[in-house]
């Protein structure tokens, strides 16, 4: 059964927060007109929730790309002027995420803040999200920068291509990863935290898919596979044509 028609609240007001000196992500609180549809599609549908993404610490539903007609044409409308790119040929993502994954399980790229996957040639990635959880001790979304990016991502590659080696690797330059598994919340040997969008339910943040960031998962314990209670998200992925 494929997931309803999002619709999006007509008088919802979107504002700009800077996280760095030149980098900035766009804020729209009360987003859509019924959120809880997408919590209730979650809960009655359990069995579609798997495991497509290897760096996302829990489950995920592939939403169709119809149910986001009116999310697209927001972006195209909006986040195209905001951020200087083209209106069409936009490609879109989207997947209903609910993190699972207690501290103890987590990879070790489950463990640092990440960028996106590169968006083909001559394209920019962005990403954006909607709060689907009541509960803001389960955390919102934080943004860093990196200490030593070129070394990130040595670590990162070869932690794709023989994850010992990588493992070793990252353990030997990184303090934090030498310590307990645990969620990134805070600045530490790999990178900086610069800005934390806190958590709010029905709030749409739209951001460059280069930045660094992470969910700040603050309370793992509070963690669930029950979408009602746990960190359920609306994920959104747009691959566009820069302007110029």
């Amino acid at each position: 059964m494929a997931i309803p028609l999002v619709r999006l609240n007509p008088r919802a007001e979107l504002r700009r927060e800077q996280i760095t000196a030149g980098d900035f992500c766009v804020i729209v609180d009360d987003f859509l007109a019924e959120p809880h549809a997408l919590v209730e599609y979650a809960c009655s549908h359990p069995s579609e929730f798997a495991h497509p993404n290897i760096g996302y610490p829990g489950v995920q539903i592939r939403v169709n790309d119809d149910a986001m007609a009116e999310i697209y044409r927001f972006v195209r409308s909006k986040m195209s002027k905001e951020y200087s790119f083209m209106r069409g040929r936009i490609g879109i993502r989207s997947l209903l995420s609910l993190v699972t994954t207690p501290p103890e399980r987590l990879s070790f790229m489950q463990r640092i803040c990440h960028v996106d996957p590169n968006a083909d040639a001559g394209r920019a990635k962005y990403a954006a999200l909607i709060y689907l959880f009541g509960d803001e001790r389960l955390g919102g979304t934080s943004f860093y920068r990196w200490r030593n990016e070129a070394l990130v991502w040595q670590g990162v590659n070869l932690l794709r291509r023989d994850a010992a080696q990588g493992e070793e690797l990252m353990k030997r330059h990184f303090e934090t990863l030498r310590g307990p598994p645990q969620y990134m919340t805070a600045s530490n040997d790999v990178a900086e935290l610069v800005y934390t969008v806190p958590p709010r339910f029905n709030r749409f943040v739209f951001y460059s898919g280069d930045l660094p960031h992470t969910g700040a998962v603050e309370a793992p314990e509070l963690l669930s596979e029950d979408p009602r209670q746990g960190r359920l998200t609306l994920n959104l992925f747009f691959s566009v044509l820069p302007i110029g």
